[in-house]
């Protein structure tokens, strides 16, 4: 009998629950829908195979139909039948953690090797149990090779043996772990168990809340609040969207926030689409959150990088007014009001919403994805200039490839908005006639508490978009880590380094064998800012997010003593006989500690964080950098002295260095420029202006070859200047941003480091 043409003939009942399941060919299932639309036998089958009574999407079903269906049909007792199986099906997906107070099972574990931990995975010692998340449980575990706590999932051990999902999980973990960036969960590693066989991913461990959380603790956000977290979340999905990549479930849940720095963090890319392919294999449901789905992917059209915007904007009108724009009673009513309505505006709602963030929402919010803005580039970059215009804007929030305000930009840096290009991505999610019978006056949703299912066809591979070229002369030696961005380095001697990371570890690594000789514990709390060792090579000063500062003995590598700080300290710097240390904060003061007595002396003179600090060769003047836009040299040991104002930047300034003979200082910052100044009176005279020394954010610099080169770091790379011609002698340019670069002290090692993760040096010609 061909399955093109209609049957008279009536199926078996394991046909009949195939079709109410949805597990049947789409040929298949047009056939036995024409078949049972026909033929009262078979609708009594139905009937009994339902059972009595009628679940939730039943009467949802009924509440959103006209006319009521015949008391006797056997249509609305199959789709109870299917209600309940999708709710089986899903509960997995959607189980909270530790829902009936029993810890979750973590029996796949081997023995561990010591005391404390849960167990061993591998070569991690596991801590404790997260929770369960789409596609399995996750652990806090400890990475005993490079000394740092990590995140573990592993697949739930119910799916190990469904090939489908553990091929998924592997390929979308991979696919996210090639995707680096500040405002991402990274992906350190994707492995498979020997001993259970299980495959797992390896992730950075957040410590924080989720934005659901906090919005259920505090109720709505302060407008701008909404908008830094928005500008930080467009910028995360403007990198995965410009490395292939659609989240697909952006809600927020998955958008974490760190408790030091309160940075955005996306997490879970890719791994929705492994949820979608278990159900489509169990089921044929796939699955999303309707609060924040798009109309187009509700529909089954065709999705792209757009429909994360539509639920970006679905997360950012609910931090701002505490409620979903398209909340309701039944869960087809919201799916109704997705695709139909459009939600009140945000200054309706709340008169101190400006308009700008409630006109961005709206744009977000449109039903068509070519009304909306077309990438989340443009999304962060707005939100940015807004911020800025309203001076909320704290640098160190914004995210690389933002460009807030280039208006306020000079020259090349003024034309480039360092924009993350989207790579054309789309799902095809076609909808298939196995639901026709039974959901036609769904359009092919099915409800369970949390959760959308849609009948589809199998997703389509998209490819990944290839990264940016590096160019310019080849490093010596690449350092590579795996904790997120390098915000500073420090030359102990000439053959080792120190790197402060983004997880709050402090490395010194071996240059000639390109390894970590020591990782310092313990770790830094949040992100490490500043290294600093002094110049006799015994002692190493380190900032971070936490409010104190750490002076460490470099003989034992322990904890010499710690200066606590009212806030958190961005810079620390030793004078060059080791006698004091000098510190600047987010509160806009320096401190100049005497580290023998323990007492600071307090500098005040700056609007705003105070970003870096440089000591002049003979101790006497502290140059400071500060996001008030303005570079001071300071008489330090004289409390009476006025300092002398350096203000020709048009935005912070992030970097300050003296020349080696004290008579020249360089300055760089937001605005893409370096600055050479001679610092030899009180006047501080301008000397030269590099306009465009980097296009973008440029935030470091540092004197070598005795004084004749300049090198500074920035958002286009690496570059090194002629201090006397002001010739550039020296250009690389690497696939991210370079927040820091030192010269050795001989003067021709080069170092820098940034945001992926690394640090290049390379030997510069004498």
């Amino acid at each position: 009998m061909s399955t093109n043409a209609t049957t008279s003939v009536c199926p078996p009942s394991g046909d009949l629950e195939r079709l109410v399941r949805g597990r049947l060919t789409e040929a298949r299932s047009a056939v036995l829908s024409d078949h049972v639309g026909s033929c009262v036998s078979c609708q009594v089958r139905l009937d009994a195979m339902a059972g009595a009574g009628a679940g939730d999407l039943t009467t949802n079903l009924r509440l959103c139909q006209k006319d009521t269906p015949p008391g006797d049909s056997a249509y609305w007792n199959a789709l109870s039948a299917a209600e309940n199986e999708v709710r089986s099906t899903a509960a997995f997906a959607n189980a909270p953690e530790d829902a009936d107070g029993t810890p979750l099972p973590v029996d796949f574990l081997q023995p561990a090797d010591e005391p404390g931990k849960l167990g061993k995975l591998g070569t991690f010692g596991i801590i404790r149990v997260v929770g369960r998340g789409g596609m399995g449980v996750v652990l806090h575990a400890y990475d005993p090779c490079l000394a740092r706590d990590v995140a573990v999932k592993v697949i739930d051990p119910k799916l190990a043996n469904n090939e489908v999902a553990r091929q998924r999980f592997c390929r979308e973990a991979r696919a996210a772990a090639a995707v680096t960036h500040d405002n991402l969960v990274a992906v350190h590693q994707v492995d498979e168990d020997e001993a259970s066989g299980l495959p797992y991913l390896v992730m950075q461990l957040i410590n924080g809340e989720s934005l659901e959380q906090r919005i259920k603790r505090t109720g709505k956000l302060p407008p701008l609040e909404v908008a830094r977290l928005g500008m930080q979340a467009a910028a995360g999905l403007a990198a995965a969207h410009a490395g292939g990549l659609i989240h697909r479930d952006i809600k927020p849940g998955n958008i974490l926030l760190e408790a030091a720095t309160d940075r955005v963090k996306l997490t879970d890319f890719g791994l929705a689409r492994a949820v979608e392919d278990v159900k489509l294999t169990r089921t044929g449901f796939v699955a999303g959150s309707p609060l924040y789905m798009a109309p187009e992917q509700a529909r089954g059209d065709d999705i792209d990088h757009r429909a994360d915007l539509f639920s970006l904007g679905s997360v950012l009108y609910e931090a701002a007014t505490g409620s979903p724009p398209f909340e309701a009673k039944t869960p087809l009513a919201v799916l109704r009001r997705v695709s139909d309505e459009t939600p009140r505006s945000l200054t309706d709602l709340s008169p101190d919403v400006p308009h700008w963030l409630s006109d961005l929402v709206d744009r977000l919010l449109a039903k068509e994805p070519k009304d909306r803005p077309q990438t989340a580039a443009e999304v962060a970059e707005v939100l940015a200039g807004e911020l800025a215009r309203a001076h909320a804007l704290n640098p160190l929030d914004v995210p690389a490839e933002v460009c807030a305000g280039s208006s306020t930009r000079s020259g090349t840096a003024a034309r480039s908005s360092r924009k993350v290009c989207w790579a054309g991505v789309a799902c095809r999610t076609t909808p298939v006639a196995a639901g026709l019978a039974l959901g036609a006056a769904l359009m092919g949703l099915f409800w369970s508490p949390g959760v959308v299912e849609r009948v589809v066809e199998k997703p389509v591979e998209v490819p990944a978009a290839p990264p940016p070229a590096e160019s310019g002369p080849a490093p010596k030696a690449v350092l590579q880590g795996e904790s997120g961005t390098v915000w500073t380095i420090a030359f102990l001697g000439d053959d080792n380094l120190v790197v402060g990371m983004d997880d709050g570890q402090v490395k010194i690594w071996d240059i000639k064998k390109g390894a970590v000789s020591k990782a310092l514990e313990p770790r830094q709390g949040g992100t490490v800012w500043s290294v600093d060792v002094s110049a006799d090579g015994k002692r190493l000063a380190t900032t971070c997010d936490a409010s104190v500062v750490t002076v460490w003995n470099l003989d034992n590598y322990r904890v010499e003593n710690s200066f606590p700080q009212p806030t958190s300290t961005k810079a620390a710097v030793f004078s060059p006989n080791g006698n004091h240390l000098a510190t600047g904060d987010r509160n806009a003061t320096i401190r100049v500690w005497d580290l023998a007595a323990q007492i600071p002396v307090e500098l005040r003179g700056h609007h705003g964080t105070v970003h870096s600090l440089a000591f002049s060769p003979d101790g006497t003047r502290l140059a400071s950098a500060g996001s008030d836009g303005t570079a001071k040299v300071w008489n330090w040991a004289d409390r009476d002295a006025v300092p002398v104002n350096l203000g020709q930047h048009k935005g912070p300034v992030y970097g300050v260095a003296f020349s080696p003979d004290g008579t020249k200082l360089a300055t760089t910052g937001w605005d893409g420029t370096v600055r050479i100044w001679d610092v030899q009176n009180d006047r501080g005279e301008l000397l030269h202006t590099i306009a465009n020394a980097h296009d973008g954010d440029a935030w470091s610099v540092s004197f070598g070859g005795g004084g004749k080169w300049l090198a500074s770091a920035g958002q286009d790379g690496v570059r090194v200047w002629d201090v006397a011609t002001h010739a550039e002698v020296f250009s690389y340019r690497g696939r991210r941003a370079f927040h820091t670069v030192r010269f050795a002290k001989n003067g021709t090692t080069l170092a820098a480091g940034g945001r992926d993760g690394s640090v290049r040096v390379w030997e510069l010609p004498k």
